[in-house]
């Protein structure tokens, strides 16, 4: 038989609250996390908390600046220059493959450009 697990009070407001600290501390663990790893984490941490409300409050977060997303990636505000500098890294390792310049040509340049002006929240001016 499968249900879903009640909250601690029928509370919504609680609920959100009791998921955004769970985000946050598992943002702390990590360099970045796709929502899909939040809700397994979340399910084995704390099987209480409502997972349907983890990509509403992620998004609130991220309205709020409280965290960073790059495409479908979530992360701490004070990371987006770690996570960037990676990411660039890996464009440029993968640039110096003769295989890779040759069948894509200049999408590296078009994916550094992009990555340089990633703050976080937006990529240019379009939401990140």
């Amino acid at each position: 038989m499968t249900g879903s697990v009640k909250s601690f009070g029928g509370d919504a407001a609680m609920d959100d609250q009791l998921v955004e600290l769970a985000i946050l501390g598992i943002l702390a663990e990590r360099s970045e996390v796709y929502p899909p790893y939040l809700v397994s984490e979340l399910r084995r941490r704390a099987p209480m908390l409502r997972v349907e409300r983890v990509g509403p409050v992620l998004e609130r977060l991220w309205r709020e600046r409280r965290v960073a997303r790059l495409w479908h990636r979530y992360l701490l505000p004070d990371r987006v220059p770690t996570v960037r500098a990676r990411w660039l890294s890996m464009i440029e390792h993968s640039r110096t493959s003769r295989a890779a310049r040759e069948a894509a040509g200049a999408a590296y340049d078009d994916g550094q450009a992009l990555l340089q002006t990633w703050d976080g929240w937006r990529i240019g001016a379009v939401d990140a």
